[in-house]
């Protein structure tokens, strides 16, 4: 599993390096790219894993306490945020929009699928579409739409746009209507080399996106670990992965890619909703490096431990 970090590496400094030396070029690449896996890559993956998915009673509810644990973390960060730390309203949305957004279509599915079978990789596309979609499409921007200063239209225009103008939503939709025949197995390969481009494209997009707010004086290279983002790696990383642990010890038996998705670092979209409605692009571009370093290490960890073993 090397080559996901050493990936993760090389995608993030070439983004980075483009960046600096051709500025209007990475921001057309930037785009180009995200519209790329907006409109065809993520729609095509969920289309085809989500219909062909057998998903357990289980199963079921182990998406159902991922999305309330993380709707608690999200209300955990919004009190420590105003209470605690006294943080001015942008500051608290863009550390509630990162406790809630996970990268588990970029980092965490690549993931899965170097760790899992073909069928749990199916159950973290579901994860994905069914937990971390509707954070970013109903959650993020309601969020944006109340604390940013910046935000147009408020709550109703962002979740009409989230809703309306979302390809990966509809082919979500569309896969859980659809019988499993219409998407067939030979589709399967496809959508999982589909996969692996998401994590070097999506983090090429990382790298010019942390490297555009470095250049503004918006994000600090290292950032600083302050409390506000401290708090958001644990309530990101460790939080919810903890609930789904007690619940599968105890209640259900969780599917095992759960903890994973469950436990990726905060997402790249993040600073986009930052954007749109006027967060805290601070805390935000520094809440992704802090957490994607985590991650990072993480994997290192569980490399070298699979190699021991």
């Amino acid at each position: 599993m090397l080559w996901i970090v050493l990936t993760v590496i090389v995608a993030t400094a070439v983004g980075a390096a483009v960046e600096r030396r051709a500025n209007p070029l990475a921001h057309r690449l930037r785009l180009a790219l995200l519209r790329l896996m907006l409109w065809v890559l993520v729609p095509f993956v969920a289309y085809v894993n989500i219909a062909r998915a057998h998903l357990s009673l289980d199963a079921t509810l182990s998406i159902a306490v991922a999305a309330a644990a993380i709707v608690v973390a999200g209300t955990i960060m919004w009190r420590l945020g105003r209470d605690a730390f006294r943080l001015p309203d942008a500051s608290v949305g863009a550390g509630v929009v990162s406790t809630i957004q996970a990268n588990t279509a970029y980092f965490g599915l690549p993931l899965i699928a170097a760790l899992f079978s073909h069928a749990e990789l199916s159950q973290a596309v579901v994860y994905d579409g069914l937990v971390s979609l509707p954070m970013f499409v109903l959650g993020s921007y309601s969020v944006g739409a109340r604390l940013g200063h910046a935000s147009t239209g408020g709550v109703r225009a962002q979740l009409r746009t989230g809703l309306v103008r979302n390809p990966v939503l509809w082919a979500i939709v569309a896969a859980l209507l659809v019988p499993e025949s219409w998407a067939p197995a030979s589709l399967v390969t496809p959508s999982h080399v589909a996969i692996y481009a998401l994590l070097p494209l999506g983090f090429f997009i990382v790298g010019v996106t942390l490297g555009d707010e470095a250049k503004d004086g918006t994000l600090r290279i290292p950032p600083p670990l302050t409390p506000p983002i401290a708090a958001v790696v644990l309530l990101r990383m460790a939080f919810v992965p903890l609930v789904l642990l007690v619940v599968g010890l105890l209640l259900i038996d969780v599917p095992a890619p759960f903890y994973v998705m469950a436990a990726m670092p905060v997402g790249v979209n993040t600073v986009l909703v930052g954007h749109a409605t006027g967060l805290d692009l601070r805390l935000t571009a520094s809440s992704i490096a802090w957490t994607t370093t985590v991650a990072l290490a993480g994997v290192v960890v569980l490399t070298l431990v699979r190699a021991v073993g």
